[in-house]
């Protein structure tokens, strides 16, 4: 789509797109019955129908325990009022440049001289409402002309951005009414300098409060099964090279000072190792004393932090004889956090506004080259993902193969 003409803006819906959580104990089972049928997200050999089998196994299995972690959080997952909170800070931040050069007017100010007119900015979820196809029928309802989905995982992965946006591009293409509207997705930002510095801030203030004896960083970051690694997902690399850049600016050492483990592994398949489990009783074998828990895979307070860490691992870890357990604390809607999201959308916007094929807020439906993105030094462009799935990895290999040779195809990134 062209870039916006002058005195003509272009009304924009954002989505902050994430998991998402059940709301009540009503709510779980259902939560439960989509993320288990999602192949995305766990896929089960030979089909759809031994898909269905295995999660109804597993989620018999743990219904009754998984309501009661959510009990632990007052009966349901608070991932939705933070994501609300992220979004009126956003609203409220993006139109408010002080030196009066920002790109945006909202319903709340609306300045006729800005490029891009924000009718809102949403939750978009993959597993609970408001779904992708709630949210299609929001911009029609809303008269936007352009949806643009701004990730609340800082890495790439075919289990978290490729199966978001792979439904919202499935549900755009099934029914004409969503047809009219642009969806863009922005990049990744587990690399960005600021988002680094902000992790650094949390680290240093948070190790300073440890008491003194023998201490330990343990980097615990959500689990993918092995078969997505053989397929070359980026996501345990850029997760590692987040956990690199940040430790070097804190002058830690891995294995000496730091630990990359992998947490909530479930399911009848091979999950990455060591896990989270594993290290925490290695650690205890080993006589730390003190144990500084950073989830970086995570932005915002669910079941994964709330529970699984703060609780069921701080048992296990004192049990073994650790004397210390405690959690860096998420951003939610930290202002500095805000502050971050506000930059990316800005810059993307900018760029887009210059160049109408902007690498910073691809066209979902332009699917640049190959499955996973050069332009990212760890990985994808996000929008890539639409070909996420075994099926999709394989169109996606086999299109960057004859990309190049089609001058009028997609531009390889």
């Amino acid at each position: 789509m062209s870039q916006p003409e002058a005195n003509q803006q272009k009304r924009v819906l954002i989505a902050l797109y994430n998991m998402g959580g059940p709301a009540d104990q009503e709510s779980v089972e259902p939560f439960l019955q989509a993320l288990f049928t999602d192949p995305d997200l766990l896929d089960i050999p030979f089909g759809r129908l031994l898909q269905n089998f295995v999660a109804g196994k597993i989620i018999k299995k743990r219904l009754h325990e998984v309501k009661e972690r959510y009990n632990l959080m007052g009966g349901g997952s608070p991932q939705l009022p933070i994501t609300r909170n992220v979004a009126e800070c956003l609203s409220t931040a993006l139109p408010a440049d002080p030196r009066g050069e920002s790109l945006f007017s909202t319903e709340a100010r609306p300045l006729a001289d800005r490029p891009f007119h924000i009718v809102d900015i949403v939750p978009l979820f993959r597993y609970c409402e408001p779904r992708a196809k709630t949210l299609l029928a929001d911009c029609v309802a809303k008269g936007a002309q352009e949806l643009w989905l701004l990730s609340q995982y800082p890495h790439c992965a075919r289990a978290t951005t490729g199966t978001s946006l792979r439904e919202v591009g499935l549900e755009q293409h099934s029914d004409a009414r969503f047809a009219g509207v642009t969806i863009r997705t922005f990049s990744g930002y587990g690399d960005e300098p600021a988002f680094l510095d902000l992790w650094k801030g949390r680290l240093e203030q948070a190790w300073a409060q440890l008491p003194e004896g023998r201490r330990h960083l343990l980097i615990s970051a959500h689990n993918l099964p092995l078969s997505y690694v053989a397929d070359g997902d980026p996501y345990p690399l850029q997760i590692r090279r987040t956990a690199q850049e940040v430790t070097r600016r804190l002058g830690w050492h891995e294995t000496s000072d730091w630990t990359l483990c992998w947490q909530s592994a479930v399911g009848p398949v091979r999950w990455m190792q060591p896990t989270t489990e594993q290290t925490i009783a290695r650690l205890a074998q080993q006589g730390i004393e003190h144990v500084l828990v950073w989830p970086l895979a995570f932005v915002s307070d669910h079941i994964e932090t709330l529970v699984e860490i703060d609780v069921e691992y701080a048992a296990m870890a004192k049990q073994l004889g650790i004397q210390t357990f405690q959690r860096v604390k998420n951003f939610d809607a930290d202002p500095d956090f805000v502050s971050l999201l506000t930059s990316i959308v800005t810059r993307g916007a900018r760029d887009l506004q210059k160049n109408s094929d902007s690498p910073l807020l691809r066209d979902l439906a332009q699917r640049p080259a190959g499955p996973y993105c050069a332009s990212q030094p760890a990985g994808c462009l996000c929008a890539n993902y639409y070909l996420s799935g075994r099926q999709g990895l394989e169109r996606g290999t086999a299109f960057a193969r004859v990309a190049p040779k089609n001058p009028s195809g997609p531009k390889k990134s």
